[in-house]
């Protein structure tokens, strides 16, 4: 059944397709030179937004439990 199964499968395909399937992850994992860069106050602002969503998600979550289980008027 699997020899079936695989027959089928390799038939189907073009040779082309499966070289590339078995060529595209070492293409990605082999290293190549980077020539960028990244200005440091770049990093600074992703941290400062990281930092300020979690803060503000912490106050309106307890902001959000408060009118779950706040006390309420009469």
């Amino acid at each position: 059944m699997r020899d079936r199964v695989n027959k089928r499968l390799s038939s189907s395909l073009p040779g082309w397709v499966t070289a590339s399937f078995l060529l595209l992850p070492l293409l990605l994992a082999s290293p190549s030179k980077a020539y960028g860069y990244v200005d440091p106050g770049s990093g600074s602002f992703v941290y400062q937004a990281i930092y300020a969503a979690c803060i503000g998600g912490a106050f309106y979550f307890r902001k959000f439990l408060g009118r779950i289980f706040g006390k309420r008027n009469k």
